[in-house]
């Protein structure tokens, strides 16, 4: 029921009420659970309503979870539980998050990665995810951290890309260091750029930097060399776009540009 200790934990990871050091999320949906057991993450356990769990992929995920220690619970217990924005699939999984360090990234030649520092909003996070995964981004490195990597509409707005797509929490000091050490190019969309984001050299090792609307990215990015500044054209009342849709364009020029040299 409602009181068992693996239905509260769950209920607990979704409304951040209590410490979360392993970073446990909650899966309940077909796409995520299938990219769960796809990345082969760590489950902790799952939850299956039977009543309610009538789509045809349950029993093929059911028998890839044969080895994870499951619990059957009630249709009500379950819509207690679920998100209210989640489709009523009937079946939960808790998994680890994937984190990395720094250290641990592996870069190919030509690198591209992504820095969010002090981006607020779940949602525009989990976009930006989804398209550097579509993109092909490396990595994404998360500075002055606002937003929780475990909640569900993060992980939602990333369709589960967020799952694939290297995560690394870091401060911005030893950000800015580890950029150096590997010669990254670091780019900045800003209103006052010269240059929009169409005109810029997008060679070697670059690192695409967003910052949060309201407060822009903090300025020790700014004293970093080598640094280039971009803009995105805006013709109509608005002087800027929403930073998830920014990212993503810039995101997509950078792959353009280097498919184009790849193909020289």
């Amino acid at each position: 029921g409602r009181t068992h200790e693996r239905v509260r934990n769950i209920y607990n990871i979704n409304n951040n009420r209590k410490p979360n050091p392993n970073r446990w999320v909650v899966l309940s949906s077909y796409d995520s659970i299938q990219k769960a057991l796809q990345a082969g993450l760590t489950l902790d356990y799952y939850l299956y309503a039977e009543e309610i769990a009538n789509a045809s992929e349950i029993p093929a995920l059911l028998k890839e979870l044969s080895k994870t220690k499951g619990y059957l619970i009630s249709g009500k217990t379950y819509e207690t539980i679920i998100d209210k924005e989640e489709t009523k699939f009937g079946l939960i999984v808790v998994a680890k998050f994937p984190v990395k360090k720094l250290e641990e990234l592996t870069l190919p030649d030509n690198a591209r990665i992504v820095i969010l520092d002090g981006l607020e909003v779940q949602g525009n996070v989990g976009t930006i995810i989804r398209s550097c995964d579509g993109a092909g981004i490396d990595a994404v490195i998360l500075t002055n951290k606002r937003i929780r990597i475990t909640h569900p509409k993060f992980l939602r707005a990333s369709m589960g890309s967020a799952l694939f797509v290297p995560i690394v929490e870091a401060d911005v000091a030893e950000t800015l260091y580890w950029l150096q050490k590997y010669n990254f190019q670091l780019l900045i969309t800003d209103t006052s750029a010269n240059m929009t984001y169409d005109e810029i050299d997008y060679s070697g090792n670059i690192a695409i930097v967003a910052g949060s609307e309201k407060y822009g990215v903090v300025k020790e990015f700014y004293a970093y060399s080598p640094l280039t500044l971009l803009k995105i054209p805006m013709l109509g009342v608005s002087d800027s776009l929403n930073v998830g849709v920014a990212t993503s364009i810039v995101i997509y020029e950078s792959l353009i540009q280097q498919s184009r040299k790849n193909t020289i």
